[in-house]
């Protein structure tokens, strides 16, 4: 839950507060231990709250003390005398989580994907009774000099990740996401489809502490996934969004991770006013920040006919919900959708990238 958000202080600020160097914060955050309040998705530019402040220093005592960052990572989880006496075998039940997850990951990437992860045949018994008759397009839009979008449109599975952190760092961050969710997911459940998306945020993490110049990479996610009993498993982290068009209405199925997203929750922001907060589409999660990220998900009956909206931020931040779901009761093919959609967007000002899937469940 997010404190004092107008305190919020760029890295600059607190570096003079806490009195660590700004390399050593950078350090302390691509290790899990002190990552940002917020994150600004157009820069990657990270901010601190004032609570963070003695956490900070507290990481950086028991650093100076020569106490392992994998410890101190344990020890701030809950810091008490006691946890001192669970230390070895906490860390261990981590670091096993942990490398099986980057294992994972750089099989996914360097392997072939068929080879790891067959395929159930189109007569199989074990293969979805329904299917997705998906369309999705992306745009650079009418500003940005870079498309940093990725989408995935697939008979079975809906993705959009919109990248952060500047050229190349948000495209590869995007392009490293829509590679491993698509080689992990193969329909079996909602928890295979979030074990894919945590495989995606270490393979981003990692690559971004093993390369020069891809510091503070990320992106959001939205994927939704066909299981093979027929339910749709959604899984989101950040703010790009998903949305379920049924018999004539539009329900928004995500929660945008942002600090304006929680503050309306709170009932301390309109949401009518959230464009013109000062940290309006700054992010308070997202995939590759840190060496872990929490994940939302769930799974949805769905029906024959039933349509699914996948998108950017770029799509809702010019268009209403009422001109999606003005665009959504006009009808016609998936593909039409889709193009109506990120047409109207950069006719509106098209101001980011914007990248939308849509598909109809059929049988």
């Amino acid at each position: 839950m997010l404190h004092l958000v107008n305190d919020l202080m760029a890295i600059g600020e607190f570096s003079d507060r806490s009195g660590l160097s700004a390399k050593r914060l950078r350090t302390y955050a691509a290790e899990g231990l002190l990552t940002p309040a917020a994150v600004d998705p157009s820069s990657g530019y990270r901010y601190y709250s004032p609570g963070q402040l003695a956490d900070a220093q507290v990481i950086d005592a028991l650093r100076q003390a020569g106490v392992a960052l994998a410890e101190i990572r344990v020890f701030m989880r809950e810091p008490s005398p006691e946890q001192l006496d669970l230390w070895a075998r906490q860390l261990q039940m981590d670091a096993n989580d942990r490398q099986g997850a980057l294992t994972l990951a750089r099989q996914l990437i360097s392997a072939n994907e068929d080879s790891l992860f067959p395929r159930a045949k189109s007569d199989s018994k074990e293969g979805p009774m329904t299917t997705l008759r998906a369309s999705g397009r992306t745009d650079i839009g009418q500003v940005r000099e870079n498309n940093e979008d990725v989408i995935v449109s697939t008979d079975r599975l809906l993705l959009v990740a919109d990248g952060m952190g500047g050229h190349p760092g948000g495209a590869i961050a995007a392009d490293t996401a829509a590679a491993v969710v698509p080689a992990v997911f193969t329909g079996r459940s909602v928890d295979e489809l979030e074990a894919a998306v945590r495989a995606a945020n270490w393979a981003i993490h990692n690559r971004a502490l093993a390369q020069p110049g891809l510091e503070g990479m990320g992106t959001t996610i939205c994927a939704a996934g066909l299981l093979t009993d027929g339910h749709l498993a959604l899984v989101h982290v950040g703010d790009s969004r998903a949305y379920l068009w049924r018999k004539g209405s539009l329900t928004r199925l995500t929660e945008d991770h942002s600090i304006t997203a929680e503050l309306i929750q709170r009932g301390e922001l309109q949401e009518d006013e959230a464009l013109e907060h000062p940290h309006y589409g700054v992010l308070t999660r997202a995939l590759g920040v840190g060496p872990d990220v929490e994940i939302e998900y769930m799974t949805l009956q769905v029906e024959e006919g039933d349509r699914i909206v996948v998108c950017s931020d770029g799509l809702f931040n010019e268009l209403s919900g009422d001109d999606i779901e003005n665009a959504m009761a006009r009808g016609g093919e998936v593909a039409a959708i889709v193009d109506q959609l990120i047409d109207g967007a950069i006719a509106h000002g098209g101001r980011d990238n914007v990248s939308v899937v849509v598909a109809e469940v059929a049988a």
